[in-house]
């Protein structure tokens, strides 16, 4: 009896701990349920517009070694009569890497022209300086910190010929953290340029009618265009929020050569920097550009 007696006490103490233990893993279960529901809130609440509360203005600068557009394969590898307008740039992309600086220290300036022995060819003569596109450049660079840069690329994907339709471009925007502190930016959407309309003649921009000058052919600037803001590394991580990228200033006309009359003969290296203004919108704090 004795012993029957130690077995159930045994048994009972046995049932009681395991009852406990059950209890406990319970309460795990349940706070690690409420732990991911709460995250998933705030993960939405910082989603919300009404959190993105961080914004600031920066400028890029790009020089012309670190800019690329890049033409895809043709229907054959040489246009039929050497003529720029049988172009088709659909999938061409844009790739450029640039410096980012404080708005406050970048002044932009009026340029009207390139130096004097710097001039554009037709049909075996000059006609005059080459313009830069905004006829607007910045007065001075200033020196850049190694931490802060935009760079990355755009593809054109809906084009009508030369002119581009659509885009999409994937940028790294990093700000400080030795470059290590990056938001990357989505912006796909309609997107309406031709790069090379400067250098196909027509009546908006060349006119043998009228007296050559330095002011006859001015390159357009591209629109401003928007993008997202689909995370982060290093101090932005899970960052998200929304931008928009304005070019204020540009190179002169794209180099290109043709067999055709109807074309400008633009031969020589594009000079000029590329200005762009991004204005920043998040929900993680930005910090100031050097």
């Amino acid at each position: 009896m004795k012993f029957t007696a130690a077995a159930i006490t045994i048994l009972g103490l046995t049932t009681f701990y395991s009852t406990i233990d059950c209890v406990e893993g319970n309460e795990l279960k349940l706070y690690a349920r409420e732990k991911m529901h709460k995250d998933k809130a705030e993960r939405q609440l910082q989603a919300n517009d009404a959190s993105l509360v961080y914004s600031r203005g920066y400028i890029c600068i790009t020089r012309q070694q670190d800019f690329a557009f890049v033409v895809p394969q043709q229907r054959s590898i040489v246009p039929e009569d050497f003529t720029l307008d049988q172009l088709n740039l659909l999938g061409s992309s844009t790739i450029q890497s640039g410096g980012i600086y404080d708005p406050a220290d970048v002044q932009i300036v009026d340029r009207l022209g390139t130096s004097a022995d710097e001039f554009l060819i037709c049909c075996g003569a000059g006609i005059g300086r080459a313009q830069f596109a905004g006829q607007r450049q910045p007065k001075f660079i200033p020196q850049r910190d190694p931490g802060f840069f935009f760079n990355g690329e755009c593809v054109a994907t809906q084009a009508a010929g030369q002119q581009i339709l659509g885009h999409s471009c994937l940028f790294n925007l990093c700000l400080g953290g030795g470059g290590y502190n990056c938001l990357a930016i989505y912006a796909g959407s309609k997107f309406v340029f031709n790069p090379l309309e400067q250098v196909l003649f027509s009546e908006t921009t060349f006119n043998f009618n009228a007296a050559n000058n330095a002011g006859t052919i001015v390159p357009s600037l591209p629109p401003s265009y928007p993008g997202t803001i689909i995370g982060g590394t290093g101090s932005f991580f899970g960052a998200v929020g929304y931008v928009d990228v304005t070019t204020i200033t540009g190179s002169t006309l794209t180099p290109a050569a043709s067999e055709d009359d109807t074309v400008l003969l633009a031969e020589f290296p594009q000079a000029g920097y590329i200005t762009q203004k991004i204005n920043v919108v998040t929900n993680v704090p930005l910090p100031v550009a050097p």
